[in-house]
């Protein structure tokens, strides 16, 4: 049952699951909330008000501009999940569409992830995620989670305001009934867990580069490195590869290492920067997420879209019949 759990819990990045609940656990750098005052008690509405921001934003700030050719609205990636030779679940990473936030374009992402075999059978696993990111500048400004993993069931709403540089969140914890909303200051240009992962793709990778990026989770910011490690080619089902070999990890312990364990993420070299593999040590063994399929425009067109038509599922990825 353990090592069942931590097959989804330590797929954090790629996948976005159970990253909230991942980083909970952990000490941060930075605890927006540590000066937070308690207004509500009650088991249905607490709601927590950080008192003071310990961020200092220059008076210039303006929405940065980061240009990029890695992804665009119609793009799906699907993806095994397995534990050792067992598969444990899919998953997919699509964006949806471009749609207007606040008056401005944001590409809508969605990561959903299910649990099948013999992890089904011991604890089941159904999240999505959504994020929207600003189109211009790449950088968080909603989003939202449904989480069902085994009696756990979690609901949340998040607010990344980047003009005022403030959160809201509102979250139902629906096994509990119980409701929170939380409220407190950012640094610019803040990023959600599943938004990082596309900024890090348009990001000018090389071997021994390290990148550094500001993550909000679980009412926390935490500061993100990210190791260019190697470039090698890898195979996977979805076909053979000329990759980053990548290393996403903490200044200090967090969401993404814990108790020596690392995370290793597989990005295209090419300028899509394509995940097509991860890899995390748990308990017993390891998990891995591999490509299965993709589907991408050919040359990326973002266009403000009401309705964008789904993508047909690949067999047996989330949503399949």
């Amino acid at each position: 049952m353990g090592g069942t759990t931590s097959v989804f819990k330590r797929s954090a990045w790629l996948l976005y699951i159970a990253a909230a609940s991942a980083a909970s656990a952990q000490t941060p750098t930075m605890d927006v909330a540590a000066s937070s005052v308690a207004v509500s008690t009650t088991p249905a509405a607490t709601v927590v008000v950080s008192t003071a921001s310990p961020y200092v934003i220059p008076s210039t700030w303006t929405w940065r501009n980061i240009p990029q050719n890695a992804f665009t609205a119609g793009e799906d990636l699907y993806f095994v999940i397995t534990w050792g030779v067992l598969t444990a679940g899919y998953s997919n990473l699509s964006i949806h569409g471009i749609e207007t936030m606040n008056g401005r374009p944001t590409y809508h992402i969605v990561s959903e992830a299910i649990s099948a075999g013999m992890a089904d059978a011991f604890y089941k696993v159904k999240d999505r995620n959504d994020a929207w990111l600003d189109v211009q500048s790449l950088t968080t400004v909603r989003y939202e989670k449904k989480m069902k993993e085994g009696k756990y069931r979690l609901e949340e709403v998040g607010i990344l305001d980047q003009v005022k540089h403030q959160y809201f969140v509102h979250s139902l914890r629906v096994d509990k009934n119980k409701t929170e909303e939380f409220k407190g200051p950012l640094p610019a240009d803040i990023l959600d867990v599943l938004g990082s992962l596309y900024y890090v793709r348009t990001l000018p990778l090389e071997v021994g580069k390290t990148f550094t990026m500001d993550v909000y989770s679980g009412e926390k910011v935490w500061p993100l490195e990210v190791k260019v490690r190697k470039r090698e080619k890898v195979k996977v089902p979805a076909g053979k590869f000329d990759t980053f070999l990548v290393e996403p990890m903490m200044r200090q312990p967090g969401i993404f290492v814990s108790k020596g364990k690392k995370l290793e993420v597989w990005m295209t070299a090419d300028e899509r920067r394509m995940p097509v593999r991860m890899r995390s040590e748990v308990v017993i063994g390891h998990v891995a997420a591999e490509l299965v399929s993709f589907h991408k425009l050919e040359t990326p067109q973002p266009q403000p879209q009401d309705q964008p038509p789904p993508a047909p599922p690949a067999p047996g990825a989330p949503g399949a019949p």
